[in-house]
């Protein structure tokens, strides 16, 4: 894995076509606000993903970001397909299930699988590792990760579970 940081449009522009010639896979991760280094992010991204939290800041937020999409869309002959992923949602919460009814009207897609308003991510950003990693006591956080990752990248993810099949061949 490798990180780059970049403070300016250009240089957004140049790490992103520099790792493109050397990776499969290029995350790009902006600032919440649309600063002209997210606006590039988006300009050059393949997939948008919005994150929004249920809060009417957010709702605002989001529907600033995907006016900026929309725009790189017609900039790029459609590119990058642009998708919002439910974030911190609660089961048993007003505003999450209002969420829920009203993103589909923002006029993008929204991600089936949500992520949860769960310790699990607190607690592995405190421990600095992801929850992936933290075995059982992260395990339905995991999970969900999981699922929301091979539906937004099912191509990478089938890819990854063939490669662990082998693997587990190979050591069994």
């Amino acid at each position: 894995m490798t990180v780059r940081t970049a403070a300016t449009p250009e240089e957004c522009l140049s790490e992103v076509k520099g790792l493109a010639r050397t990776h499969d896979l290029v995350v790009g991760d902006g600032p919440g606000g649309l600063d002209d280094v997210s606006r590039t992010l988006l300009i050059l991204a393949d997939l948008a993903l919005l994150p929004i939290t249920p809060s009417i800041l957010d709702l605002r937020s989001v529907q600033q970001a995907t006016a900026i999409v929309r725009y790189a869309q017609d900039i790029n002959a459609g590119r990058p397909s642009g998708r919002l992923v439910l974030n911190k949602i609660r089961t048993r919460d007003t505003i999450s299930r209002e969420l829920r009814t009203a993103a589909p009207g923002l006029g993008m897609d929204v991600a089936t699988n949500v992520i949860r308003d769960l310790q699990a991510y607190r607690d592995a950003v405190q421990q600095g590792t992801v929850v992936t990693r933290m075995i059982r006591k992260a395990k339905h956080a995991a999970e969900e990760m999981e699922m929301l990752f091979a539906e937004l990248l099912p191509d990478i993810a089938a890819n990854r579970s063939r490669n662990s099949l082998h693997k587990e061949v190979i050591n069994g």
